[in-house]
C-alpha cells in the first residue's frame, strides 16, 4: 500500500499487522491569538491593523532565504491594494490556525508555503479590506461601491480617509463570512513586484537571526555531545575547566556535558579541557561502508514492499539491462549553526531562536522539562539557512534543559564541528534500476530502492504534537517504527513518474540501521532524481536515441514536463555545445513544480569543469519573479556542491567530517554561468525552494558521460 505523508498524518495508517491509528484533529481548542491586541482590528490570525493604521502580517512560515517574507507580504498586499513594503511583517508564534494542511503541524517545509498560503492569506487580507470599506462607507455615508483601498487609506472621489480613523468603526463590525478575491488580470503586485523586502535589513545587518539574540545576564552554553550516535557520557572530569576565566559551571545534562561561561570563547575553550569518557552506544562499530555493503546485499535478499505497479509484467519483453546507483549521507551545513536562548522560571520557559517547526518543538520541550505546552513560548527569528535541518527541535530542547538545570538564562551556541557531527542527515541509499529492451523499444522500467526511512524517525515528533501529552513517549516511537516501511519519501520521484512504458514497478526495502536522518532540501527527490534521470539517459544510449528525444517520446502529450524540457533544450541550444564542451540533461517534478536543466561541462586534467547550467521551471503563477530565479540559482549551486563534493562518512558510529575543510562547499570560482527561464502558467503557485535541486546531479552525470564515456553511478561524482 502506498501512503503520503498527508494521508498518514490525517487519517492514521494501516500497517501489515492490521493496526489502525487515527488522529482527531478537529478537537483542538482555539485559544486567544498570542499576538492579540484589544485595540487592533483583528478578524483572523494572519492580518491585523493597529490603532496607528499599520497593517501587520503574522509570518507563520520561517524565512530562511527562500523568500516567504516577501511572497506572503505580496499576497496579502494584493488584496489590500497596498505596496508590500508598507506591511509590517512579524515572526509568528504558534497558533493552531498556522498548522500546515499537509503535515498538520506548524512547520515550514515541502516547498508548500506559497502553495498553501496563496488562498489563505489573500482571503485573510480581503476580509480586512472588506471591513475597512464597510467602515468607511458608514463614516463617509457613501456607498461601498464608490470606495477603493490604496496604500493604507480608503480613497473616494472626494478625498481619502486613513485606516486609523476607520478602526473604531471597523472593530465593531461582524466579520464577513465570504469575500471576493481579486481576479488575476487585476493584480498589481503578484507577479509584478520584484523587490525583496528583507534584502536591505540583511545586507545592512539590521535583520535579527536567532544567533543575534542577546538576553540580559545570559550565560553562554557549550554542550559536549557523544561523538558516537546514541552514546552518552560515562564519566567526566571538569576540574581544569572550572579554573578557567569566566567559567561558571560544568554539569551533565541528558547524556551530555554542559559548560557555562560568560562568553562563547570562554565556554568553548573550557569545553576543550573537559575530560570525558563516553559510552559509544548502539552504533559502535557501524560504518558508512558497512551500511553500503548491507544495502547491496538487501537488493537480492529482501523482497521489500511494492510501492507502485503499472501495466502487465508480461509486457516486459526483450533483454534485461540494469544498473546500481549509490548516494551517501549528506549534512545540511547551514551557514548559521544551531543556537537558542532559553529562560526558565517556575512558571515556564521562553525560547528565542530560528526554527522551522515551533509546534513540534513545544511538545518536545514540554516532555523534556515537565512543563505544559501552554507554559512555553517560542519567539522565532530569521534563519541563516534551514534546508530541513531546523525542523528538528533538538537544540531548543538542549537550551531549555540547560536553562532549567542551571537556573540561569542561557544562550546555547553550536560550533561548526557540533553542527557537522550532530546533524539529522540526508539518507544514504542504493537503487537497482532495470529495464527490458526489445530491439530498440524499452518495454519496462523498474526500480528497487534500499534506504533507511526518514518518516520512521520523524513521525514520532508529529504524533507527539497531535496526540495528548499524557500518552507514553514510547508509543510515538512504536508508531514511527510501524510507519517507516511505508515512507513515501523513499520512492518519491521514481514512483508515480509520468514516464510511460508498458510495464513499470517500484519496490522499497527499508534499511533499519542508520544514523539520525532528517529532511534535506528536496528530500527523497534529491537522490531519486539522480537515480531515475541517470538511468533514463542510459536507456537512451542503449537504444541509440537522443536523450531529449527519448524522454519526450516516453511522456504523455499533456505532460507538464514536456514543455519545460523543450524550453530548456531550446535555450541551451541542445546538441550544439561550444567546442570542447559536452551536454547532459535531466527533467524532474517535485513538490508540484517541474524543473529541467541542461549542463555544459568539459574535462581537464581528470577534473570536471561545469561551464553553464540552463534551467527551465514551471511553478504555476509567479508571485515574485526575482525570487523564482534566485531559488533556482541557489538550488543549482546547492546541488552542485552535493554532486561534486558532498559526502558524510561514518566510522565506529561517528561522523568523520568536522568543518568545511573536509565537507567542502562550492567556491565562487567553481560556480558556472546560470540561466533561468520560466514557463508561464495561470495555475495556482507552487513551491520553488527545493525543486531546483533534483535535476542537477543527473544532468551533470549525463554530461560527464557525454564527455568521457564513463557512467558515474555513485555520488559524489569522481572520475576514474
Amino acid at each position: 500500500m502506498t501512503i503520503s505523508r498527508r494521508s498518514f498524518i490525517k487519517g492514521g495508517a494501516i500497517f501489515g499487522g492490521g493496526l489502525a491509528i487515527g488522529f482527531n484533529l478537529s478537537g483542538c481548542a482555539q485559544t486567544e491569538y498570542p499576538h492579540f491586541s484589544a485595540t487592533d482590528l483583528q478578524p483572523n490570525a494572519y492580518i491585523q491593523v493597529s490603532p496607528s493604521g499599520q497593517v501587520i502580517l503574522q509570518l507563520y512560515k520561517s524565512e530562511m532565504g527562500q523568500g516567504v517574507y516577501t511572497g506572503m507580504a505580496t499576497m496579502a498586499a494584493e488584496e489590500l491594494n497596498m505596496d508590500p513594503s508598507l506591511i509590517i511583517v512579524q515572526h509568528a508564534e504558534f497558533y493552531p490556525d498556522f498548522r500546515d494542511p499537509e503535515f498538520y503541524v506548524m512547520i515550514t517545509g515541502g516547498s508548500s508555503s506559497i502553495k498553501y498560503g496563496y488562498t489563505i492569506l489573500r482571503e485573510a487580507a480581503a476580509t480586512v479590506a472588506a471591513m475597512l470599506k464597510t467602515a468607511a462607507a458608514q463614516y463617509l455615508s457613501i456607498a461601498e461601491s464608490a470606495l477603493n483601498l490604496k496604500d493604507g487609506k480608503v480613497v473616494y472621489a472626494g478625498g481619502e480617509v486613513d485606516f486609523a480613523t476607520l478602526l473604531p468603526i471597523a472593530r465593531g463590525l461582524a466579520t464577513p463570512t465570504e469575500v471576493t478575491l481579486k481576479s488575476p488580470q487585476d493584480f498589481q503586485y503578484i507577479g509584478r513586484h520584484r523587490q525583496r523586502l528583507d534584502a536591505l535589513g540583511k545586507v545592512t545587518g539590521k535583520s535579527e537571526f536567532g544567533i543575534d539574540v542577546q538576553y540580559p545576564g545570559a550565560m553562554t552554553a557549550v554542550l559536549l555531545r557523544c561523538p558516537h550516535f546514541g552514546g552518552k557520557v560515562s564519566s567526566f572530569d571538569a576540574s581544569n575547566a572550572l579554573k578557567m576565566s569566566g567559567v561558571k559551571s560544568v554539569f551533565e545534562v541528558d547524556g551530555a556535558v554542559a559548560v557555562l561561561a560568560e562568553t562563547y570563547w570562554q565556554a568553548r575553550q573550557a569545553a576543550g579541557v573537559v575530560s570525558v569518557v563516553w559510552d559509544k552506544g548502539p552504533l559502535a562499530g557501524v560504518s558508512s561502508e558497512s551500511l553500503r555493503v548491507e544495502r547491496h546485499g538487501m537488493l537480492t535478499s529482501e523482497a521489500g514492499k511494492n510501492v507502485e505497479e503499472k501495466g502487465e509484467a508480461s509486457a516486459a519483453t526483450g533483454e534485461l539491462f540494469e544498473a546500481v546507483y549509490d548516494v551517501p549521507y549528506l549534512a545540511h551545513a547551514t551557514m548559521e549553526p544551531m543556537n537558542a536562548v532559553a529562560v526558565a522560571t517556575k512558571e515556564g520557559i521562553e525560547i528565542w531562536t530560528g526554527n522551522q517547526s515551533p509546534d513540534i518543538a513545544l511538545s518536545e520541550i514540554a516532555d523534556a522539562t515537565g512543563f505544559k505546552r501552554e507554559q512555553i513560548r517560542i519567539h522565532n527569528h530569521m534563519l541563516g539557512g534551514g534546508f530541513g535541518r531546523r525542523i528538528m527541535p533538538d537544540y531548543l530542547v538542549e537550551a531549555a534543559r540547560i536553562a532549567q538545570l542551571s537556573g540561569k538564562p542561557v544562550r546555547l551556541v553550536w560550533s561548526r564541528e557540533d553542527d557537522m557531527r550532530g546533524d539529522f542527515y540526508r539518507p544514504n541509499a542504493t537503487v537497482a534500476m532495470s529495464a527490458m529492451i526489445d530491439q530498440s523499444a524499452v518495454t519496462s522500467l523498474q526500480a528497487k530502492i534500499v534506504a533507511p526511512s526518514i518518516l520512521g524517525g520523524f513521525v514520532q515528533f508529529v504524533t507527539n504534537t497531535l496526540l495528548p501529552q499524557w500518552l507514553p513517549k514510547g508509543l510515538h516511537k512504536k508508531i514511527g517504527g510501524m510507519a517507516s516501511g511505508s515512507d513515501p519519501a523513499a520512492a518519491e520521484g521514481i514512483a508515480h513518474s509520468d514516464y510511460e512504458f508498458p510495464y513499470m514497478r517500484t519496490d522499497y526495502v527499508e534499511q533499519k540501521t542508520t544514523i539520525p536522518l532528517g529532511y534535506w532540501r528536496s528530500v527523497g527527490h534529491s537522490q531519486n532524481g539522480f537515480f531515475i534521470e541517470s538511468f533514463i539517459d542510459e536507456l537512451a544510449h542503449q537504444t541509440t536515441q537522443d536523450p531529449v528525444a527519448f524522454r519526450l517520446a516516453h511522456m504523455a502529450k499533456d505532460s507538464r514536463r514536456r514543455q519545460v524540457l523543450e524550453l530548456a533544450a531550446a535555450k541551451a541550444n541542445w546538441g550544439n555545445p561550444p567546442q570542447g564542451q559536452f551536454q547532459g540533461v535531466a527533467v524532474h517534478e517535485s513538490f508540484s513544480t517541474v524543473v529541467a536543466q541542461v549542463v555544459n561541462v568539459s574535462i581537464a586534467d581528470g577534473k570536471i569543469k561545469v561551464h553553464k547550467v540552463v534551467c527551465a521551471v514551471e511553478c504555476g503563477m509567479v508571485i515574485n519573479s526575482d525570487i523564482v530565479v534566485a531559488q533556482m540559482e541557489g538550488g543549482i549551486v546547492f546541488a552542485l556542491t552535493a554532486a561534486l563534493k558532498g559526502e558524510i562518512t561514518i566510522e565506529d558510529g561517528a561522523v568523520q567530517q568536522s568543518n568545511f575543510h573536509d565537507y567542502e562547499v562550492l567556491r565562487i570560482n567553481e560556480t558556472p554561468e546560470i540561466e533561468v527561464y520560466r514557463v508561464d502558467s495561470a495555475n495556482a503557485p507552487t513551491g520553488v525552494g527545493e525543486p531546483g535541486v533534483p535535476p542537477l546531479a543527473p544532468a551533470l552525470a549525463n554530461a560527464v558521460f557525454a564527455a568521457t564515456g564513463q557512467r558515474l553511478r555513485k555520488l559524489p561524482l569522481r572520475l576514474a
